[in-house]
């Protein structure tokens, strides 16, 4: 391959791939879990939230909307937005959290 087809406008060029990814850090605090991932921009927080909880807990889980994201320490509500709509710079902190009685899950009414 060529340096011309090598631009960082390339989908093979390094360039190309570190803007297009994102290494984040998805943690379970009450559990004392941590998994690191390189996700592409694009990735909604839900799809994020799905990855890690497989990693951590070591099996499919049936029911995701048990948990909620939060970043910042913040809950995450749109969990339809993206890692890049949300803002999140490389090896910042994702913690998906099982709701709880001091924290209750939103009216799915």
């Amino acid at each position: 391959m060529t340096p011309q087809e090598l631009s960082p406008e390339s989908p093979e060029s390094p360039e190309a791939s570190r803007s297009d990814t994102v290494v984040v850090r998805l943690v379970m605090p009450d559990r004392w879990l941590e998994d690191v991932v390189e996700l592409p921009v694009g990735t909604t927080i839900a799809q994020a939230k799905l990855i890690g909880l497989e990693a951590m807990l070591l099996r499919a889980v049936e029911e995701p909307d048990d948990y909620y994201t939060e970043y910042a320490e913040h809950e995450v509500k749109d969990e339809s937005a993206t890692l890049e709509s949300l803002g999140l710079r490389p090896k910042e902190i994702l913690s998906i959290r099982a709701f709880d009685l001091g924290h209750y899950p939103r009216y799915r009414g």
